[in-house]
């Protein structure tokens, strides 16, 4: 039997004119093809060809996605003419160009895509190996906490690419973390209902949340990703990256002994990963046992063997320039999240604090919007976001008049046009994403309500859409298989350049004050003395990175999260 499928397998691939079956997941990338290219990726990272491991990693990300967004591109928008000021032969060159990069199948292709982004900008793929496992589950049940792939990417003419695994882990409370969160996002909903007139019991139970998630997120530090937690911060300015470059040579140097390219980038990435606070109680990646234990994950050898012992002197003995490595200023990092663990807080881990991060669905989806706005000499993304050129969109069911009275007085500040507690026509609603740098929405859910999203797809998004509601950017699952889905999805065909968005329900009070003190500082308008945003800095990603000290319950501040490009506002006051 074995040989007749083998035999008939061989015939049906001549008849397509491949090779392999990961020739054809290549090829065609889709939700049911992601397990070949995992196992083409776990085979090629044994033979050590990294780039070729990683192109097919990146194969399984947002498949679904890449679909619509070809259907798009074959589809061109009607709505557009000449009489709007819209350039069609850069629209047609555009739209060839899109197509190229959704239609990489190539390890070249791929690795070409690293090279159209930014050189500052550093792309980590945080990859599932657990798919077949989670698609053959019962209805109903929680997949464990799965291995990982972790691609670690930097950007421009000479990209790099150093991949690690991280092992599911054995602990049986480890491996409920995501039963664990979607559980918390239950019990926040019942809060809300049952507890909201109750307050002495409704802040007993949101604290209670408060501490399960920190929880969460503190388990995802010290006994999943462990030492792993240094592939996820941002790139050092190329001034210290030179230093970092100088002195792991001089390390090597000390050594004596003999690393491939990966084990390179991986030492280089461990040994200038920020180090916590005390406060903060986690691991220290920069000394003890969590670098010894990391060290010996490099090498693939005991933590005890000699190698591991000579390799750590040589580190310590650079202490004195390390420190200062780990404390300095991190350039952007976008993270690609594998569909299975896209609903965890990964930007509230220690490593990522008070860095600018955004997300993306896959690095097809990041390069073809970087693409279509950086050739726009008008784009947000070259010309800044211009907090002068707002709309905003609040309580348009009229039924949140307590946040009405908060944001009217900061609104009516901003002289932006708007509308409140009423509901807006689809073309009023276009228009205010088309037409304006900013687009602010503080109401119900994402605003899908009111412009659904098949037909935000069919727009041409310019605004930084501001969306604070209640699950504004979550990606609800469509089944085992398929790729889940959500708003911000819509957004991102219809090219708007980033979407900050909640990925649970919030409290309207927290979200309110949070929204007010956002908006002022991107209107360049100072904080308080000693607050987060007492100096608000002009990069969109590293303001909500420091808004969310703000908040005063850790559930609104882990559900804020940015999709898309990382952007830079400009002001009369910044100017």
């Amino acid at each position: 039997m074995a040989s007749t499928m083998e035999s008939l397998t061989a015939e049906i691939l001549q008849g397509m004119g491949v090779g392999s079956l990961a020739e054809v997941a290549a090829t065609l990338p889709s939700a049911l093809t992601t397990d070949v290219n995992i196992s083409a990726a776990e085979m090629e990272l044994k033979a050590g060809r990294i780039e070729e491991a990683f192109h097919q990693l990146s194969l399984t990300h947002s498949t679904l996605l890449h679909h619509r967004m070809t259907q798009r591109l074959h589809k061109p928008n009607k709505n557009k003419t000449d009489d709007e000021g819209y350039d069609s032969d850069l629209n047609s060159i555009s739209i060839d160009n899109e197509k190229i990069t959704l239609a990489t199948t190539k390890k070249e292709g791929t690795i070409d895509l690293l090279q159209k982004l930014p050189s500052d900008w550093t792309i980590v793929q945080i990859t599932s190996a657990n798919v077949g496992e989670c698609n053959l589950r019962k209805i109903g049940d929680h997949p464990p906490t799965p291995r990982l792939y972790i691609s670690r990417c930097t950007c421009g003419p000479q990209p790099t690419v150093a991949i690690q695994t991280v092992a599911a882990p054995k602990d049986k409370g480890v491996r409920g973390i995501l039963e664990e969160v979607e559980l918390i996002k239950e019990e926040n909903k019942l809060i809300n209902r049952d507890f909201r007139k109750q307050v002495q019991k409704y802040h007993a139970k949101r604290e209670e949340l408060n501490n399960r998630l920190k929880c969460v997120v503190k388990t995802m530090e010290v006994a999943w990703l462990k030492h792993w937690c240094c592939l996820l911060p941002g790139g050092l300015e190329p001034r210290d990256q030179q230093v970092l470059k100088e002195t792991t040579h001089r390390i090597l140097s000390n050594y004596k002994g003999c690393l491939t390219e990966n084990q390179q980038l991986l030492l280089q990435y461990m040994i200038s990963c920020p180090t916590p606070s005390e406060k903060a109680g986690s691991i220290e990646s920069g000394s003890g046992t969590s670098l010894r234990a990391g060290i010996a994950g490099i090498l693939g050898e005991s933590v005890r063997s000699q190698n591991v012992k000579n390799l750590y002197a040589a580190i310590h003995s650079e202490e004195a320039s390390l420190e200062q490595l780990r404390k300095a200023p991190r350039n952007p990092v976008i993270l690609i999240i594998d569909k299975s663990v896209v609903t965890l807080p990964w930007e509230m881990m220690w490593v990522m604090h008070d860095q600018p991060v955004t997300r993306m669905p896959s690095l097809r989806m990041l390069v073809l919007l970087y693409q279509h706005h950086s050739c726009r000499a008008n784009s947000v993304l070259v010309q800044g976001v211009d907090s002068s050129k707002g709309f905003f969109l609040v309580d348009p069911d009229s039924n949140l008049p307590s946040t009405q009275e908060r944001v009217k007085g900061p609104l009516a500040e901003t002289g932006w046009q708007g509308i409140t507690a009423r509901r807006p026509t689809h073309n009023e609603f276009r228009e205010a994403i088309s037409a304006n740098d900013l687009f602010v929405y503080i109401g119900h859910g994402s605003g899908s309500q009111y412009l659904p999203g098949e037909l935000v797809e069919r727009s041409e998004c310019r605004a930084l859409a501001l969306l604070y509601g209640c699950s504004s950017v979550r990606l609800a699952p469509r089944g085992r298989i398929p790729d889940p889905w959500g708003v911000v999805l819509n957004y991102l065909i219809a090219y708007c350049p980033c979407v900050v968005g909640m990925l649970w329900d919030v409290t309207d009070k927290d979200t309110d004050n949070l929204t007010l003190e956002m908006l002022r500082a991107l209107q360049g308008i100072n904080g308080v003395p000693g607050s987060p945003l007492a100096n608000p800095p002009s990069d969109i990603p590293l303001l909500v990175a420091r808004s969310r000290s703000i908040c005063r319950w850790y559930l609104t501040a882990a559900a804020l999260t940015v999709y898309g490009l990382p952007l830079h506002v400009v002001n009369s006051n910044n100017e």
